[in-house]
Formats: structure tokens, sequence, C-alpha cells
């Protein structure tokens, strides 16, 4: 009887080792979601770098068919998948008469007029900014050799001290808000949230001038020389617009 009694005793756990197991569980599936957050969002940043050399492709390849040659302008209305306008086609370029629509250098990825995906890995429009020279198709001002673009892309040092030029010359950025999505508008039209004030960078990508930072991505709420950024950049300049329309003999 002893015996049997001190068996049941010896089988079963005591709160202590409970509590242990628990812990260890705990760590185990703490590390698990950590690693799993850290993939999903290395595959997310990957797709979406993927998309923009697509965009960058699918940009050249509209300079190409254009006749002109010229690139689309902007999408600055009806930009989002869930348009609210049900006779206008969604994400189509602003354009009036041959030129880009007054303050429309600057929106939205055109996606319906180049019949691309609408969106990035988290369902947040793409940003996009043409130079308006390299934009216009009317008769006799599609750009030529002797255009040159204007804009800059440009980073900073790893101390923060200085933002040198990345790139010059620059005829369209395209660009994704990144899994902060500060600043950009979803796929069904919801505004995201606005771009923090500390974040001085990011904003220079969204504000309506023509120079724009490509740097190394920070974590979520890291404080960084010109604040926290995760945008994912891709530009044209001239010289490779060039070069590709002089190889296709559609520039002299």
């Amino acid at each position: 009887m002893m015996n049997s009694l001190m068996r049941r005793k010896q089988s079963g756990f005591t709160l202590i080792e409970l509590a242990i197991v628990l812990v260890i569980i705990g760590v185990l599936v703490g590390s698990f979601l950590g690693t799993l957050g850290s993939r999903i969002d290395t595959t997310r940043r990957a797709e979406a770098q993927e998309d923009l050399e697509n965009i960058k492709s699918a940009l050249l390849g509209y300079a190409f068919s254009s006749g002109g040659p010229y690139l689309p302008c902007p999408c600055t209305a009806d930009c989002d998948a869930d348009a609210d306008n049900p006779a206008v086609q969604p994400g189509q370029e602003n354009r009036t008469g041959g030129a880009c629509t007054a303050g429309a250098a600057v929106g939205y990825l055109p996606w319906g007029t180049l019949g691309l995906k609408p969106a990035d890995s988290w369902n947040t429009l793409y940003r996009y900014w043409v130079d308006p020279d390299f934009s216009d198709s009317s008769a006799g001002n599609e750009f030529d050799l002797t255009d040159v673009g204007n804009g800059q892309v440009r980073t900073r040092n790893p101390d923060g001290t200085s933002t040198p030029l990345v790139a010059s010359n620059v005829v369209a950025v395209v660009f994704t808000n990144g899994k902060n999505t500060y600043g950009g508008l979803s796929v069904d039209g919801v505004v995201r949230p606005a771009i923090p004030a500390g974040n001085v960078d990011e904003i220079d990508n969204t504000d309506a001038n023509s120079e724009f930072v490509s740097r190394t991505p920070t974590e979520i709420g890291a404080s960084t020389p010109g604040g926290e950024f995760d945008d994912i950049v891709f530009w044209i300049s001239d010289y490779e617009i060039k070069a590709r329309m002089v190889e296709a003999e559609l520039l002299p």
C-alpha cells in the first residue's frame, strides 16, 4: 500500500516543475514567433523589391511604346482599386492634353495605365514622381538626347551627419512606404497614418519636390538621424532611359 502511494506521488508534477515547463514553452513560442515575424518582413521586402523592378521595366516599356517617347504621368485621382466613381477606370495617369495635369508630377503609380497590380506587400499604393520634361507627349516636346532629368536621390552616411548624393539626372522615382505605411494610401482607399515629424527622410519622399532619400531601413520606433525609415526607393536616370532608347533605335 505504501509503495503504491509513493508511486502515485512520484508520477505527478509539482507546481514548480509545471511553472518551469510553462516558462520554457513560452520562451520557445516567443522565439518562434519572433523568427517568423522577421521572415515575413524579409519576404515582404523582397516581394516589394521584385515589384519595383517590374515597375521599372514597365515604365521603360511604356516609353518604348509611347512613340514620343515619353513616360506616364502619376495617378492623382481614383488611384485605389476601390475607386468611388464607377464610371472611371481606377489607377489611370492624370494627363491633360500632352502634359501631366497641373500638380500631377507627383502622386501614385498609374498601375491601371501600366497594367500592373495596384499595391505593395503591405497593401499600400506605390508612390511615383516623374520629371515633367520626360512625361510631355505634346508633338515636338517629347524628350530627346538633350533633355536632362532634374530629380535627385540622396542618402545618409552611417553616422547620419550628411546626405550625400546617390543619383542625379533622375527622371522618375517609384517607392513603397514600407511596413510602417506612413504617408500612404491603402489599396481600398484608406489613408494611412501620417508620417511622424521626426521621420524627415520619409517626409522628403512624400513632399512635392524632386529630391528623394534612399537609405538602410531601420526598426519601427528606432531613433536615428533622419528618423525611422523603411521606404524602398527605385529610380530611372536620364542616362539609363536614353541608353535604352538609343539601343532600341528609338532615339538618334
